[in-house]
């Protein structure tokens, strides 16, 4: 179930989640991105580990191998991880989101110490779902057989 084809792809897929999390929060340095606030170790962290765990969720989300039913379990949840996972190493100052919401002390303030928990929120949802994304293709998603009266 698990091999060279799903690796690679799941290598694939968290080498670009990577990128696309790490270039707009320059985390990655380039030329295009500005960072106004400096990147803690623990950005790096939850950056590295949501790739990681990025990856192997879209390598058994897409493509499905055709002897196998399309179930497109956990795509909402892999979503708002990746999601999470963006707003929580990225730059307070820099989210255009945050500041139009809060203003810009209030994105200091008030949003940048809730950043590590966005992060932590984030690991522990990509994570539930890459484990029940598992438990499905393991063990299949079996309904309760119908009441007979």
């Amino acid at each position: 179930m698990f091999g060279w084809r799903f690796w690679s792809l799941s290598a694939l897929y968290a080498l670009g989640a990577a990128l696309l999390i790490g270039i707009p929060t320059v985390l990655i340095p380039n030329a295009f991105f500005v960072r106004m606030t400096p990147s803690g170790t623990l950005d790096y962290g939850i950056w590295l580990l949501s790739a990681l765990l990025i990856g192997p969720l879209l390598a058994t989300l897409y493509p499905t191998p055709p002897q196998q039913p399309k179930e497109r379990t956990g795509t909402l949840r892999t979503l708002f991880g990746f999601l999470l996972s963006f707003f929580s190493v990225g730059c307070p100052i820099c989210n255009k989101i945050v500041v139009l919401l809060l203003g810009m002390s209030g994105a200091m303030t008030l949003f940048d110490p809730l950043r590590p928990l966005l992060g932590l929120a984030a690991l522990l949802l990509l994570a539930t779902t890459l484990y029940l994304r598992i438990r499905v293709l393991r063990l299949g998603c079996r309904l309760p057989a119908p009441r007979i009266q």
